[in-house]
């Protein structure tokens, strides 16, 4: 059975992303680390992996990390968000430093927002899981961190095509390893397929 570590996205819930995970990959082992300041002592904690995956923060998470796991996929990897560093981020430097003002006077509206923007079917009640530092701390790694566009040896990685927040063809001009789903958008769903067929194919 394979043990498998997913490190989560902005504001996105165990209890929301499990159950798609689970439903692809049934046969394997699951645990699963919010995107958070501890994120990667508790991975290094929880032991041996057979597959680190990273799903959009958590992606960057794991890129910045220098983690010598030996298998890494990344969904969605963010290394630069905002646009104005021109490596595949959509939104804004301004657009961020606004989400984390508009989350300090309004969380609901603002997860809310987010959530449709990304097209995720988040329901806001699983977001209580976040405290609002958690939240905030995410926020500021998605505005300052600018990571090299490149993937490190044998590491796999999936973004849609129709994805609202990546450039998914400025990714795969940056970096060619990197694959373009069809018809996917930043929905973990479709990248996660991806991912399962891997596993699947190289069991």
């Amino acid at each position: 059975m394979k043990r498998i570590g997913w490190v989560l996205g902005w504001a996105v819930p165990e209890a929301w992303f499990a159950p798609l995970a689970r439903a692809v990959l049934p046969d394997s082992q699951h645990a699963f680390f919010p995107a958070a300041p501890d994120t990667l002592p508790r991975i290094s904690a929880a032991g041996r992996f057979d597959w680190l995956v990273g799903y959009s923060l958590g992606a960057q998470l794991l890129l910045a990390s220098g983690t010598r796991a030996e298998q890494v996929a990344l969904l969605a990897p963010i290394f630069a968000f905002p646009r104005e560093e021109n490596s595949g981020g959509r939104m804004a430097r301004a657009q961020v430093k606004l989400l984390a003002r508009w989350l300090r006077r309004d969380p609901r509206a603002a997860l809310t927002d987010f959530y449709a923007r990304a097209g995720l079917d988040v329901p806001v009640a699983f977001s209580v899981d976040f405290s609002p530092e958690v939240l905030q701390w995410g926020l500021a790694q998605l505005e300052t961190v600018v990571l090299p566009p490149a993937l490190p040896p044998g590491w796999l990685a999936w973004c849609g095509a129709d994805d609202a927040l990546l450039d998914t063809a400025r990714l795969h001009a940056l970096v060619p390893e990197l694959a373009p789903v069809p018809g996917a958008t930043h929905h973990p769903g479709a990248l996660l397929q991806a991912y399962a067929e891997t596993v699947e194919a190289t069991a």
